[in-house]
């Protein structure tokens, strides 16, 4: 069985062009397509059968020859299953995406997002037509509990209780109604994916599953999916849908082999994401995984050890300047650089020319604000890690050593879980212990003037060897990085040696 010829048709309106919005700094890579099915259209039918665009506006990776990756993201609600996919799902920045979400209230959420496709406001169902389509209320101080808990869910669905379809009030909340565009997503699958491409299906509608996964059966459709992820909702209304019916659905789905895997974008995780990111850290590698590094043991009969490592953050310019610095400097010494997974992302030809000559390790996929990383719970911490390897591995590198923004129990057990040797300097630049920073003893004086002040505060944490680190987003670290490193390399005693070293 083929899939019907993709020939141009049908009519899309709203394009928009789409960039990612990473500190200013990403290329325009392809174009964000946003789909307004409610725009007047001389076809309206075929106008929710098909998105087909001219050649001038298809992305590359419609325009590649061959089978493509594409995401079918049904329900697709803020954005959360976009951001989980292309942060953590192995090659998931290579996937076209399709967002279906019927509260175009939401729409703002996927601008960000290049090589996507919004289908707004849309209900995928079981047939075309119209329905009414019920959604969240916007918030206020006074709002009420949602299904219990106090939340903003950003949700709707086309099946409600007589209650929820009555006020606000009651169940989850529903103060806005509208009369949108549904879609049969059998049919629109078999349209606009073909039997060759690698298809994966999330599909997370409030009950309007049922009908949808039995109209797929019905089609034959599972034989365009390659990978099925969703939530079944057991308690939505759904008419003519008993508990039976709905259970013996179920069971029909298990009879035919197709296995339907947790998608929980609200709690960025995935049923699969520890099968899909196992570590695959070299054996013979040092240290222990989850295990902190903080100090460089004297080698036997030897002098005091000592390692320098350098906290690249996101200023590029700043960044550049440090590194780029110890780069051109006599010694040669060796170096181990942490960087964020977005700076590895933004500047990937950099961070390849840096591993020619350092290590390099990994920090979080993006900075937090000071105090908030320790704060974050254990899937958020996950997502971060697994997000900063994946870029790594982007670019053929495969990260050992991971520089925390601070500690924690649970920061270890996700570092562990990644196989990641955690590094904790015995002091830093700027400085967190011991002397710090003040206007009255450093800033009031001049480069000149600051530079030995600066060199005698690392000598107090570091006169018996350790690891050292520079903060690429501190002005001084630039300042007085030469002056350091002939310290370190000529009137130190220090045996200079790398982090693996230490380990």
């Amino acid at each position: 069985m083929s899939k019907p010829n993709k020939s141009l048709a049908g009519n899309v309106a709203n394009l928009l062009l789409g960039m990612f919005l990473g500190y200013g700094l990403f290329l325009l890579q392809s174009l964000n397509v946003y789909v307004d099915y409610t725009a007047p259209t001389p076809s309206h039918l075929d106008m929710h059968r098909r998105w087909l665009l001219d050649d001038s506006t298809r992305t590359s990776s419609e325009q590649k020859d061959g089978p493509r990756k594409i995401l079918l993201d049904c329900g697709a609600n803020v954005a959360s299953t976009v951001q989980l996919f292309r942060e953590t799902y192995p090659e998931g920045r290579d996937y076209i995406i399709h967002s279906f979400e019927l509260d175009e209230r939401l729409a703002p959420y996927f601008a960000a997002y290049s090589n996507h496709v919004l289908h707004c406001p849309v209900a995928v169902a079981s047939k075309y037509g119209n329905i009414t389509a019920y959604a969240e209320s916007a918030w206020k101080p006074d709002k009420g509990r949602v299904r219990g808990a106090d939340m903003q869910w950003g949700g709707g669905a086309i099946y409600a209780s007589d209650s929820e379809k009555k006020d606000e009030i009651h169940g989850r909340r529903f103060g806005v109604r509208n009369v949108i565009p549904m879609v049969d997503l059998s049919l629109w699958i078999q349209e606009n994916t073909a039997l060759e491409d690698y298809v994966i299906f999330k599909l997370d509608v409030e009950g309007a599953e049922y009908e949808i996964l039995e109209k797929m059966l019905k089609d034959g459709t599972f034989k365009w999916i390659d990978k099925f992820y969703g939530e079944f909702h057991g308690w939505s209304p759904v008419p003519g849908w008993s508990t039976q019916r709905k259970q013996d659905l179920i069971q029909t789905l298990k009879i035919n082999n197709i296995t339907m895997l947790e998608w929980a974008g609200e709690h960025k995780r995935y049923q699969d994401i520890e099968l899909l990111h196992k570590p695959d850290i070299p054996e013979n590698t040092p240290g222990v995984p989850g295990m902190v590094y903080s100090n460089c043991s004297r080698s036997p009969g030897g002098p005091a050890r000592l390692a320098l490592t350098v906290q690249v953050g996101m200023n590029a310019k700043a960044a550049f300047k440090l590194v780029e610095t110890i780069r051109a400097h006599p010694s040669k010494m060796p170096v181990t650089l942490f960087v964020y997974g977005d700076f590895v992302q933004l500047f990937p030809d950099l961070i390849i020319k840096w591993a020619e000559r350092y290590t390099i390790g990994i920090r979080e996929h993006a900075p937090f604000p000071s105090g908030h990383w320790i704060l974050q719970n254990s899937n958020v911490m996950r997502m971060s890690l697994i997000a900063s390897v994946q870029r790594m591995k982007e670019i053929g590198l495969t990260p050992v050593y991971y520089y925390p923004d601070a500690l924690s129990k649970r920061v270890q057990d996700e570092a562990k879980n990644r196989g990641l040797r955690l590094i904790q300097p015995t002091t830093k630049f700027p400085p967190n212990l011991g002397t710090l920073l003040k206007e009255d003893n450093y800033y009031k004086y001049r480069d000149v003037e600051r530079t030995p002040k600066a060199l005698r505060i690392l000598y107090e944490r570091i006169s018996t060897g350790g690891i050292l680190s520079l903060d690429t987003d501190h002005p001084d670290s630039y300042m007085i990085s030469a002056f350091l490193m002939d310290y370190l390399s000529e009137n130190s005693g220090f045996e200079l040696v790398s982090v693996q070293s230490c380990l």
